[in-house]
């Protein structure tokens, strides 16, 4: 695959759009497969999308293959963070919306858009950091777009003004949006 991608990039484009139709049809096959071939999309496929840019797709086979790969912990987390967020497009709108007029407020102009993370990223996390949900405060991500260096160190100090340390346990982790 590799050397056929030398030659051409749309060899690992079709083999990636593939991959993509094969994980939507994997209910149809037995579970010892199934999870063969979710393993083998997190492990290569996935990768190969984010190297190449290509974040939605990888995005998408992170879910396929966790899915499929972690049936019940996908399941558990899945319940979990339903229940934990309750009403999750208002938490993001109404920070999104707590953003733009602070930017606002500070005569910055610029774009503010807000998601919750996907899965597989939060669970990742979960495993690198050896932390149960209850421990993980990154589950939303926010990009500012603005339209040069200094606005961009501007909103950072904003941002910093809107979101102070945290309480209790997390006594040093300041809960700051991602800027981008």
């Amino acid at each position: 695959m590799m050397l056929a991608m030398v030659e051409d990039i749309r060899v690992i484009l079709v083999k990636l759009a593939d991959r993509i139709h094969n994980m939507q049809t994997l209910d149809s096959l037995e579970p010892g497969r199934r999870h063969r071939i979710a393993i083998e999309t997190l492990e290569i496929y996935a990768p190969i999308a984010n190297r190449l840019g290509m974040n939605t797709l990888k995005t998408e086979l992170e879910d396929y293959g966790f899915r499929y790969a972690y049936p019940f912990r996908y399941r558990v987390l899945e319940k979990a963070l339903r229940r934990a967020q309750g009403n999750q497009r208002q938490i993001v709108k109404r920070i999104s919306d707590r953003l733009r007029r602070a930017l606002r407020a500070v005569d910055i102009s610029g774009s503010v858009t807000g998601r919750k993370k996907h899965l597989y990223s939060i669970y990742r996390k979960m495993r690198v950091k050896s932390r149960p949900l209850s421990e993980i405060a990154d589950v939303y991500g926010f990009r500012l777009i603005v339209k040069d260096v200094d606005q961009c160190y501007r909103a950072l100090g904003t941002v910093h003004q809107l979101y102070k340390p945290m309480p209790g346990r997390f006594k040093d982790y300041i809960a700051i949006p991602r800027i981008n």
